[in-house]
């Protein structure tokens, strides 16, 4: 039977519905999710000039990502299945697109059916590499850039086909759009310009570019407006002078630079083609990818010199990856290394492979043809199971870390999740066990959150003095945990409060919190903390400051906020009493 389009857009949708199906069922992921989530469900109405020119200082700039978690809470109140969905929705957008790239390329490749276009759908569809972008609502940015991305160079492929103004206009659009998802997205500009070069036509190079100015420049202006609005919103970047530095400054010389981006990028070249292991939490690799660096090299040059359009999909595939080396340098993210950043290059990657599996099947004779069919159809069903397998272990927090502190027995950042799941499951002596090992490790500074958790464990046991004095000592050991150790200290005198019967102490904790709850909304402003703050003055029976907090939080919160009906009693209850 021929292959019609609807048959393999159908299959695609099959496949990806069926292999991230485990995802509809989890919840949200311990690192970043919940406070991603906290700070959401605490903004107030959707404002889209502050969304998009916050000013002040910013490490990340990624207003349409945020947008899409907005929607989200407008749209389901942040329910976890339905943020999942979304993930996955769009990644199955981004298998079609791959799809519908394929099917425009193949008269270049005098290919005839369809099934190329569908193997290389299917190919970054059920990529294990996926999965952690998928998986983790925190990921969607990798997700949301790549749907833009790839719409961007479907809609230049349009563009050089029929030589459509409009179509390259909307490839520029849409890479501006890509790196306001996620900032990574403007390293493809070089890969869409060899691209437009050596996109088959007659005359020269020269005659070429003269012809596709309009296709050359549409994109270079998308990214050119993507820094300008970058640059409008924000009064420091932060995030690129970070980038900056970890290049320019550090230990390291130039010729160990050099070694660990050849040993980065072999890591990663070998990622793509042999995904296995898989692991959420990777630190450190072997020196030998330094090799698989330098062939990768080899291969580049080799594309670089045949000038062809698989050898540019192959180039951006690159390109988009190449930001990575800068989390190495940088110390940008937890982890040095990580999956989700090939996302983008295996969606980049899939027409190539599509393009290479068509060729070496052509040179087999027909009598050999179908074992090397049988061949690619058990390389789909193997990335199939294990995608689904990966997707399973994704659903529970608890099943994860255990897998990544299996793989990454040193990484404490892992152990501190790992402690927070088992906590969460009811296994306390378990995570006792591993936060009391973790005590004065090399990742203390850094990573405090078993601090945190063993605080957790000491309230349970009704030890307050020693939860506080754990806490305390790491008030001020790392900024970035400096709001959720106050919060932590705020949950300790809450369990205090509720054991206090003496009014003197139990002023002496109420003032403490007061003081606490005081220094989160300085630091950072909300309206929950606006409420929490009208219920501690209340608690101490300070009506007049208590009625005041109570309307702020009510005039500033979301209209959907669980909080906003109790501001609101609250408000009608003081002034009855006042009157």
């Amino acid at each position: 039977m021929r292959l019609k389009s609807w048959h393999c857009l159908m299959f695609l949708v099959m496949a990806v519905l069926v292999v991230y199906y485990p995802t509809l069922h989890a919840g949200f992921n311990s690192t970043d999710d919940l406070n991603m989530v906290s700070w959401i469900e605490q903004m107030g109405p959707i404002d889209l000039n502050q969304l998009f020119f916050p000013q002040g200082t910013s490490y990340y700039y990624r207003p349409l990502t945020i947008l899409s978690y907005l929607f989200d809470r407008e749209a389901w109140g942040t329910i976890p299945s339905f943020m999942h969905l979304e993930n996955i929705l769009l990644h199955l957008a981004c298998a079609l697109l791959v799809f519908a790239i394929t099917l425009r390329l193949l008269p270049l490749w005098k290919g005839a059916k369809q099934w190329p276009a569908l193997f290389a759908g299917l190919f970054f569809a059920l990529h294990p590499l996926a999965t952690e972008s998928v998986c983790w609502v925190s990921g969607r940015t990798d997700p949301l850039m790549t749907l833009f991305i790839l719409l961007a160079v479907w809609l230049i492929l349009i563009a050089l086909e029929l030589d459509s103004f409009p179509a390259a206009l909307g490839a520029g659009v849409a890479l501006c759009l890509a790196g306001l998802a996620k900032e990574i997205a403007v390293f493809i500009l070089p890969g869409v310009v060899w691209l437009v070069v050596v996109y088959p036509d007659e005359g020269g190079w020269l005659e070429r570019i003269r012809r596709r100015c309009w296709t050359l420049l549409m994109p270079t202006a998308g990214v050119v407006g993507y820094f300008i609005l970058r640059h409008l919103a924000t009064a420091y970047d932060s995030g690129v002078s970070t980038a900056l530095k970890g290049v320019v400054d550090g230990d390291y010389d130039l010729l160990n630079k050099v070694r660990i981006a050849f040993k980065v990028y072999g890591f990663y070249f070998k990622k793509l083609l042999i995904p296995w292991p898989l692991n959420f939490g990777i630190v450190e690799v072997s020196g030998w990818y330094v090799l698989s660096g330098i062939v990768l090299a080899a291969l580049l040059l080799y594309l670089v010199r045949r000038a062809d359009v698989p050898g540019a999909f192959g180039l951006m595939a690159f390109f988009t990856l190449s930001p990575a080396l800068l989390v190495v340098f940088g110390h940008m993210a937890w982890t040095p290394l990580a999956e989700r950043y090939l996302y983008t290059s295996v969606a980049l990657f899939a027409p190539l492979a599509a393009y290479l599996v068509q060729r070496l099947r052509a040179f087999i004779n027909i009598s050999t043809r179908r074992k090397f069919d049988l061949v690619l159809v058990v390389l789909l069903l193997v990335f199939f199971g294990t995608t689904l397998h990966r997707a399973w272990i994704w659903q529970d927090n608890l099943r994860l870390y255990r897998d990544t502190v299996a793989k990454s027995p040193d990484l404490e950042a892992a152990k501190t999740e790992l402690a927070a799941a088992l906590l969460r499951h009811g296994k306390q002596a378990e995570a006792e066990e591993i936060l009391v090992g973790m005590q004065g490790g090399e990742g203390a500074p850094e990573y405090i959150n078993d601090d945190i958790n063993l605080a957790q464990i000491l309230s349970s046991k009704g030890d307050f003095a020693g939860a506080r004095a754990v806490l305390l000592s790491q008030l001020n050991a790392n900024p970035k945990k400096y709001y959720l150790v106050l919060q932590s200290l705020l949950r300790v005198n809450d369990q205090r409060l509720s054991k206090i019967t003496d009014p003197a102490g139990r002023r002496v904790l109420q003032k403490e919190s007061l003081a606490w709850l005081q220094e989160q909304q300085r630091v950072r402003p909300n309206a929950f903390t606006l409420y929490r703050l009208a219920k501690q003055h209340l608690s101490m029976g300070q009506k007049v400051l208590a009625l005041d907090f109570f309307r702020k939080a009510y005039a500033q919160s979301p209209v959907d906020a669980h909080y906003r009906g109790a501001a609101e009693t609250f408000i009608a209850r003081i002034e009855k009493q006042g009157s």
